[in-house]
């Protein structure tokens, strides 16, 4: 999937879990409380069903969720 496409796709979620949040590719999604922990599980489930990939508990990290951008490059270790 191109890189463009896994942000949008990114963003698309987000914005399902957080309804109503202005969303930006760099948009600090823990510090602005756009996800919280209950949201951001969501998230995860979300983002395990678009890419078909297992994110594992020790990979919830504020690192890989803290941006969108941060959660593409997250995923691209995943290999999407």
């Amino acid at each position: 999937m191109a890189e463009d496409s896994v942000l949008r796709a990114v963003v698309a979620a987000v914005r399902e879990t957080a309804p109503g949040a202005e969303i930006s590719d760099d948009i600090p999604l823990i510090a602005r409380r756009i996800v919280d922990s209950l949201s951001l599980l969501s998230l995860v489930a979300l983002l395990e069903k678009e890419f078909s990939v297992t994110i594992r508990d020790s990979e919830i990290l504020p690192a890989n969720f803290e941006t969108p951008l941060a959660i593409c490059g997250f995923l691209k270790t995943k290999g999407c």
